[in-house]
């Protein structure tokens, strides 16, 4: 048990949550119990009418806030209407300026030509081979075999 914790809170909270006959019958004799009682309904009474009044102050923001929303909402709406409108004209727009463009009397397809690649004689290809074969080292090793040798 904590040392700062009162004795009396426990039972002073289960007379004023609940109806406990030992709670109230100790409350009815302890004078610093009734004290904290009573301190703790006034509190609870302070707080019920603040919120009371906090509530009723707050028609109005809340009236306030529904008119914002509303607003709020119609200009997506309208937003959503221009849009909804807006794309697709701009799309066919393109789609006809690339129709256009593409097929217009200056435009010429542009012929694409394979790589040339270099492509040794015949007899090169036959002499690398030859070398391939008769050498015991892997090509990619050969110049590690210079170095040892």
């Amino acid at each position: 048990m904590n040392s700062n914790e009162n004795v009396h809170d426990p039972l002073v909270e289960q007379a004023v949550v609940g109806f406990d006959l030992a709670a109230e019958h100790h409350l009815a004799h302890c004078a610093p119990c009734q004290t904290e009682r009573e301190k703790l309904e006034d509190a609870l009474r302070q707080f019920a009418a603040a919120n009371r009044e906090y509530a009723s102050q707050l028609e109005s923001f809340y009236e306030q806030q529904a008119t914002r929303i509303r607003a709020a909402l119609r200009e997506s709406q309208q937003r959503s209407r221009a849009k909804t409108a807006l794309v697709p004209s701009l799309v066919v727009l393109a789609l006809l300026a690339v129709a256009m463009l593409g097929k217009g009397p200056g435009v010429r397809p542009v012929a694409v030509t394979p790589p040339v690649q270099q492509t040794a004689s015949d007899h090169e290809l036959l002499l690398e081979v030859e070398r391939a074969l008769e050498s015991d080292t892997p090509r990619a090793l050969e110049p590690v075999t210079l170095v040892v040798e």
